[in-house]
């Protein structure tokens, strides 16, 4: 499965304690990757511009629902897919 959300930027989620670290640059320019270790869910995420904002796909299993509800609690539009999905 799959969260998708946008930020304005990487501060409002690295410091938000939701477990975003090891951020590296991607394969083109302004792409970064990076991990998603947290005690109730875990994944690997893709985050790039997209306009004025950053946006953020992290990639794992069924506990991401549990870091879609922290997101949505800190005001952020989120949708969460099945991997199959655009």
């Amino acid at each position: 499965m799959k969260v998708i959300f946008h930020s304005k930027d990487f501060a409002s989620i690295d410091g938000a304690g939701l477990g975003f670290n090891n951020r590296r640059p991607g394969a083109v320019a302004w792409q970064y990757r990076g991990r998603v270790q947290h005690r109730q869910w875990q994944g690997t995420y893709d985050c790039s511009w997209d306009g004025p904002q950053l946006l953020w796909t992290v990639h794992g299993d069924e506990r991401l629902f549990a870091l879609a509800a922290a997101l949505k609690a800190r005001g952020l539009q989120v949708a969460v897919k099945q991997d199959q999905e655009a």
